[in-house]
């Protein structure tokens, strides 16, 4: 019994818990900065903005500064806690303990800090902390807990030494609030004169002050007072009295005259409406990282937030509006619909009821909800379970036997339905509480689209498109054909819908329209420009499309299409089951995976003509060596530049984004992430750097440039090129000298062959003649010698005839003088001479040579070679020689052995060969 009792308790905690979440209201974007995305300490203690937007913060670590692009630290020479920041103009001022000063950009971008304490000689501060800074009429005071200093052309000067609170600028005049003795006013001869009338803040410590059109708001820790000039009174709204007792005052904002924004201790930000004394709060249940608001500031519709831990901004007046959360029992929300004036969300964990900022689930409506549809007045759910309807805030099952996807009237049937469910279609007659499997469709379907009154497509949720017919009641399926995507398109997450009476479908990144007369999927050329844009929402010619990429929004009526594309949606959109509902003439619902957006699109797009783009600019350039000038175009050395970095600062404000492109020499372009760009080998010459800021519509609003320029490297520099100049013309000279002195010798080489060629035919001539010539005397001798061999063989033969004869002469002595007398002719010994001296022209030293070789040779055996070298044969030489054939024979063969000859030796041809 005990165990049972137990188990109701649990059970019932259980459903309490699980029925009830945390109430939450609507809150505008919040943008969290952690301590790790600055990189700085978690306290903030002072907060301030400069005209162009860029956020100076006093850190626990020093100054902090973000201006849209990156955070940067500063921190102070002697490394103390920053408590205040003030801007004025080009100087950023900041108070820490027994210190303060101001901070300034020098030439080339580089923030540095001039400590102003030396500007007051010998005067002792005591240990004091400066917990505010606000100019007066030209002059910035600086404000601690026991004294006011004044800074003013370069000088310091202690104003009061007085314990004070709070000090501001009221009708031209500065008010000090003194611990509990109220206001004063602080006159030029730096006297304090009290305030009258002020008995209501009596015994208050004033926290706060701020200026409210021509109210002073005053706040003490758990009050607001407000002054006109003449008298206090005090606020009457008791809730806001009984809501600063609980959260205790820390700081006030007076917002465009009509709101306060309250900044607690201990409950985040209180946005007070004066007109309507009623207020909502901003805390770390809806979006703030803490709940201790140490500073805030405004600018371009921006409240930027100094917690005690990390810093916020909140677009307070943003039309887009956000209920996270923060939980995790609510899940992703895949749809919402409003019923019988109340708002209902199907979740990933269930229905649920949103009322008056609370939670409530349903009932029995636990599990992954796909869809809300009214039909006839009736609110259906699509559940992972089956389909179900609400009635009174319960849930009733329509049929359970599988999980369904979606509900749809059938054309031109509305008393019939179709659910799209996880094993095919079925279709409900609510009237007959019928419901039945349509055959041949026995697939999950995700949706479906009625081409006409008996034809139908169906949309798997991994297979792609099925087209199916039907007879005129819907009973039977007449056919059913599966659609291939055009080009082999993938066919998951495919989605259907009809646009001007034509079925679109959208394929992964292409759109596509059903053409019937071919029975095929053609491009949708009207629906080019939204590539990779699925459509969500169509509503009187109007469409809402969802950007894949970027998980941005676009509203478009296909002539002017309006970008929604807050940072706040960032990926919360719910991949693949995006969905836009719409509420009234101008409000619009876009689910989340934790929660829903609420956007009112007449504000968005009036608030677009307003929205404030600042201006990009260069904040630091620096190379290899470190930081350019930036006053004027940055000159540096081509060895300095391999590696360039441009810091840019473009403070947050509606834009969409920086881009940047470089012209010159080298032509880049791109999008600047964190603030830098990195530009590598670059070659030398002029640049201009242009950064582009990117409207709310994707459209360039604000642009900039930056100009600098590389010098060309040493070996292509003015002295080098001179150099090259030169080089150049001594190597042209030296060509030309070089050709000169080559033509020269070519010509001498010409003059040379020709001279060679002359003289060689002058020889080849002088040769021919010599030969000719030899040949002449050769001839000649031969002929010479054969006349007088002819001679003397005639006259040997006479010789022969007379000697055989002899006996018939009578006068013998006579025939022995005539036979010696022929013998003297035979052996004629001046025609030896005659022929020695023409064979030795012919053969000149042929004597000299072969007696060096053979010495002991007689007269008559260098005649018998001389005649042998003539390769006369032995009859020819016997006449010459006066002797008889046998004769030369045996001079020969003699002649043979003193030359030590082999008998197989030629004689003749050895003294041609060797001779």
């Amino acid at each position: 019994m005990k165990r049972s009792i137990l188990n109701i308790i649990t059970a019932f905690f259980f459903v309490l818990q699980y029925s009830s979440l945390i109430g939450q209201q609507l809150t505008p974007p919040i943008h969290n900065y952690l301590a790790t995305n600055y990189n700085a300490a978690s306290q903030n203690w002072d907060i301030d903005v400069d005209e162009e937007g860029v956020i100076y913060a006093a850190n626990n670590q020093g100054l902090l500064s973000y201006d849209g692009q990156s955070w940067e630290l500063f921190p102070l020479p002697n490394g103390s806690i920053i408590r205040s920041v003030f801007v004025h103009k080009d100087r950023i001022f900041t108070g820490s303990y027994k210190e303060f000063g101001y901070w300034k950009r020098d030439s080339t971008g580089k923030m540095y800090y001039t400590s102003l304490i030396p500007n007051l000689g010998d005067y002792k501060m005591q240990s004091e902390e400066f917990w505010e800074i606000l100019e007066f009429r030209g002059d910035i005071y600086f404000r601690s807990f026991g004294a006011i200093y004044r800074y003013s052309q370069d000088t310091v000067e202690p104003v009061q030494n007085v314990i004070s609170n709070k000090m501001i600028v009221y009708k031209n005049q500065l008010l000090v609030a003194l611990g509990r003795s109220g206001l004063h006013i602080l006159s030029a001869d730096n006297d304090l004169k009290n305030i009258p009338n002020q008995e209501l803040l009596q015994g208050e410590i004033v926290v706060d002050m701020a200026v409210s059109g021509q109210n002073l708001i005053i706040g003490t820790k758990d009050n607001l007072y407000k002054y006109n000039g003449d008298t206090f009174s005090t606020f009457g709204d008791s809730n806001l009295k009984d809501e600063l007792k609980r959260s205790e005052l820390n700081h006030i904002l007076a917002l465009d005259n009509k709101r306060l924004l309250l900044g607690t201790v201990k409950n985040g930000l209180i946005n007070y409406d004066l007109k309507n004394n009623s207020y909502n709060i901003l805390n770390r249940n809806n979006g703030l990282q803490n709940n201790t608001v140490l500073s805030f500031v405004e600018k371009y519709g921006n409240i930027w937030l100094g917690l005690d831990n990390g810093i916020d901004r909140i677009e307070i007046d943003s039309p887009i509006n956000f209920y996270t959360d923060d939980t995790g029992e609510l899940g992703a929300v895949y749809d919402l619909e409003f019923h019988e004036t109340k708002m209902y969300l199907a979740s990933n964990t269930g229905v649920y009821n949103f009322n008056n900022n609370k939670l409530q689930i349903i009932d029995g409506s636990e599990g992954h909800t796909w869809n809300l549809k009214i039909l006839n007045n009736t609110l259906f759910v699509n559940h992972n379970s089956g389909t179900y309807f609400i009635k009174e805030n319960s849930l009733y099952p329509v049929e359970t036997a599988t999980g369904s996807y979606k509900i749809d009237e059938i054309s031109y049937s509305a008393s019939n339905y179709l659910i799209s469910s996880y094993t095919g279609l079925r279709k409900l007659n609510p009237l007959k509480d019928s419901i039945y499997q349509l055959d041949n469709l026995d697939f999950p379907v995700r949706n479906v689209v009625f081409e006409n009154e008996n034809t139908l497509w169906a949309v798997h949720p991994y297979e792609g498109l099925y087209r199916a017919g039907f007879d005129n009641n819907f009973a039977q399926t007449n056919f059913v054909k599966k659609i291939a995507m055009p080009d082999g398109g993938n066919s998951i997450n495919t989605n259907i819908s009809k646009i001007n009476n034509q079925l679109a479908i959208f394929n992964g990144d292409r759109w596509f329209k059903y053409n019937p007369f071919k029975d095929s999927l053609d491009v949708f050329e009207e629906l080019k420009a939204f590539r990779k844009h699925k459509m969500l929402f169509k509503d009187a010619g109007s469409y809402w499309f969802s950007d894949t990429e970027n998980n941005s929004l676009k509203f478009t009526d296909f002539e002017n299409t309006i970008v929604i594309a807050p940072e706040s949606l960032g990926n919360r959109l719910v991949k693949n089951y995006e969905k836009i509902i719409k509420n009234g003439d101008s409000i619009y619902y876009v689910v989340l995976n934790d929660g829903f957006a609420r956007i009112d699109l007449k504000k968005f797009i009036k608030d677009l003509g307003q929205t404030p783009v600042s201006t990009p600019k260069v904040k630091g350039f620096l190379n290899i060596k470190g930081r350019l000038e930036l006053g004027e175009k940055p000159v540096m050395a081509y060895k300095n530049s391999r590696d360039l970095n441009v810091y840019t600062s473009f403070p947050t404000s509606g834009a969409m984004g920086l881009n940047y492109k470089l012209k010159g020499e080298d032509t880049l372009s791109g999008k600047v992430v964190n603030g830098v760009i990195n530009l590598q080998n670059l070659s030398h010459g002029d640049y201009e750097l242009e950064l582009l800021a990117m409207g709310p519509q994707a459209h360039i609003a604000k642009r900039n440039s930056f100009s600098f320029r590389i010098q060309p490297p040493w070996y292509l520099s003015n002295a080098m090129k001179v150099a090259y100049v030169f080089c150049f013309l001594v190597i042209l000279a030296s060509m030309y000298w070089f050709n000169r002195l080559k033509l020269r010798k070519h010509q001498s080489l010409l003059e040379e062959k020709f001279e060679k060629e002359h003289q060689e035919r002058i020889n080849k001539l002088e040769k021919e003649r010599l030969v000719n010539e030899i040949n002449l005397k050769r001839k000649e001798l031969a002929n010479t010698t054969m006349v007088a061999a002819k001679k003397n063989e005639m006259l040997m033969e006479i010789q022969n005839e007379l000697s055989k004869d002899k006996t018939n002469f009578s006068n013998q002595f006579k025939m022995k003088h005539i036979l010696n007398k022929i013998n003297r002719a035979i052996k004629n010994k001046d025609e030896w001479k005659v022929f020695e001296t023409n064979f030795n022209e012919l053969h000149e030293d042929f004597f000299k040579d072969i007696l060096k070789t053979y010495p002991k040779l007689t007269s008559k055996d260098l005649k018998l070679c001389s005649y042998l070298k003539m390769n006369l044969t032995s009859k020819e030489i016997a006449p010459l020689m006066g002797i008889s054939v046998r004769g030369v024979e045996v001079h020969r063969y003699r002649l043979r052995k003193k030359m030590g000859l082999n008998k197989n030796e030629n004689l003749t041809n050895f003294l041609i060969k060797n001779y």
